[in-house]
């Protein structure tokens, strides 16, 4: 068992390192919590570990002896005083205040504390002789801030991946944090190093921590090979690498894309109206031209927000209402609805409005319901939009009737530039294009249901805090819902 102690430290160390020289501005202090916090290992491996091992084979010379002896005293001296104060820093510049010189002011102030209560023991207690209670209360605070720090920090950030690896962060140290606290902070009452043996009062809860650091460092690892861990990311950084060389594609890339949709509504339009004019419906007509300048608007204000042919996609939000968006989608479409003999049906379970970039919102559900048009035969079907108020998320479904998708293709339709459609005029950027919008609102995009030949339900999940329901609308409530259905166009 006494070599699970050469494991722990070395384990964290190892990961403080590794955490330091790939990114090392933005991990020191993660990569200092996790030295200091591997100083108690390594202080109770000397004793119990290493002192055992070369005794016995007559190397322990009494320089060796009299330097291993210090060294553990002083790691331990570093875990009691610089562990707290490393966690809380840890924290605090993962993101928890935004300037860099509060930051900076922030964490002098924080290191006066430590080396006041260090210096306190250095000048009135034995230099390997440690009473926890005189500085448990100070050691106490410092995780408490710690855990708030890391909560700002992850309630502070925008950016979807970013905020998913804060939270990652967060739990691991708050959790690995807590746990010595709890068993080291609180459990020892005092511990006295000697040359070679000490004395330790605690409940002995302490002896657990093996089986807590060594889970948290193999989380680390997990989530280092599935995700990314602060920078080192051996998926997700290969993910956002491809981002980024996406990025001086993409942006023309979704700027075709949207043109070739639109320019087949111009079409559907253009044909209607010359309809209306030969047949000498000159008000349908008047209607119909009205319909195509809302599509150019459209185009024009989507081809001014798509900057320099590279940007990432930036978010304009308001607050716009949920049946204005969807009639927005639906109206244009109509005169293609109507030549496919479409059903379109709208249940509204609540109504409201909702915060969002209602340009890049619109997109995206013209390209979902326009997904839906292409799977449903010339023979009609139907179109259904549905919104849907749960817990966590306020939920916009787009469900069809049409083909489905094979199971075999799930896991690429995401992709960008596969597309399952067979003709020159898609380019496979239109459930990608969807997915970056959703993850920049703070939601997620899924595909509830899509069975071959029974047709195919996605649905866009969005942050309940982005639904806000009116207070003219508030008299309603979950048991009476309110309905809104649209027939046919």
């Amino acid at each position: 068992m006494n070599l699970f102690y050469i494991l722990m430290f070395l384990s964290m160390w190892t990961m403080g390192v590794v955490l330091l020289v790939f990114n090392r501005k933005a991990n020191l202090w993660i990569s200092l919590t996790l030295l200091t916090g591997g100083m108690a290992s390594f202080a109770f491996s000397i004793h119990l570990t290493i002192i055992p091992f070369i005794v016995p084979r007559g190397w322990l010379s009494p320089v060796l002896s009299f330097f291993l002896y210090e060294l553990s005293v002083a790691a331990m001296t570093v875990y009691f005083y610089l562990f707290p104060f490393t966690a809380c820093m840890g924290a605090l510049w993962l993101g928890a205040v935004r300037s860099t010189k509060r930051r900076a002011l922030i964490s002098v102030l924080l290191f006066i504390p430590a080396v006041l209560v260090w210096g306190h023991h250095y000048r009135n207690e034995p230099w390997a002789s440690f009473e926890i209670s005189h500085f448990r209360i100070w050691a106490g605070l410092y995780f408490l801030l710690s855990f708030v720090l890391y909560g700002i920090a992850f309630k502070r950030e925008k950016e979807f991946y970013t905020k998913k690896n804060k939270k990652r962060v967060g739990v691991i140290f708050t959790l690995g944090t807590l746990f010595a606290f709890v068993t080291d902070f609180l459990g020892f009452r005092s511990l006295t190093m000697r040359e070679w043996s000490f004395e330790l009062e605690s409940n002995g809860a302490w002896k657990y921590n093996v089986i807590v650091v060594l889970g948290l460092v193999a989380v680390i690892i997990f989530y280092l090979v599935k995700n990314g861990f602060m920078g080192i990311k051996l998926r997700i950084e290969r993910e956002k690498m491809d981002v980024s060389m996406r990025a001086l594609t993409m942006g023309v890339s979704i700027l075709n894309h949207s043109i070739k949709n639109e320019i087949q509504k111009i079409n559907y339009l253009t044909e209607k109206t010359t309809g209306y004019i030969h047949s000498g419906q000159s008000d349908k007509s008047l209607q119909s031209m009205e319909q195509i300048h809302s599509v150019t608007a459209h185009l024009l204000d989507m081809v001014g927000r798509i900057k320099d042919k590279a940007d990432d996609i930036v978010l304009s939000e308001t607050q716009v209402g949920i049946k204005e968006i969807i009639s927005a989608v639906l109206q244009p479409m109509q005169p293609l609805l109507e030549s496919r003999s479409i059903r379109v049906a709208v249940t509204q379970e609540e109504d409201g409005e909702l915060i969002c970039d209602t340009m890049h919102l619109k997109e995206t559900l013209s390209n979902l319901v326009q997904n839906a048009v292409d799977a449903m035969d010339t023979e009609g079907g139907t179109l259904t939009l549905r919104t849907v108020r749960a817990k966590r998320y306020f939920i916009i479904e787009v469900a069809d009737t049409g083909c489905g998708i094979p199971k075999d293709q799930l896991g690429k339709i995401f992709e960008p530039f596969y597309t399952t459609k067979k003709n020159p005029y898609n380019h496979g950027l239109g459930l990608s294009y969807c997915m970056s919008v959703m993850r920049k609102h703070g939601g997620k995009l899924t595909i509830a249901s899509a069975e071959s030949e029974r047709g195919t339900t996605v649905m866009l999940h969005f942050p309940i805090q982005r639904f806000v329901v009116p207070s003219e609308l508030n008299i309603y409530t979950p048991s009476t819902p309110v309905i809104r259905s649209i027939n046919r166009f």
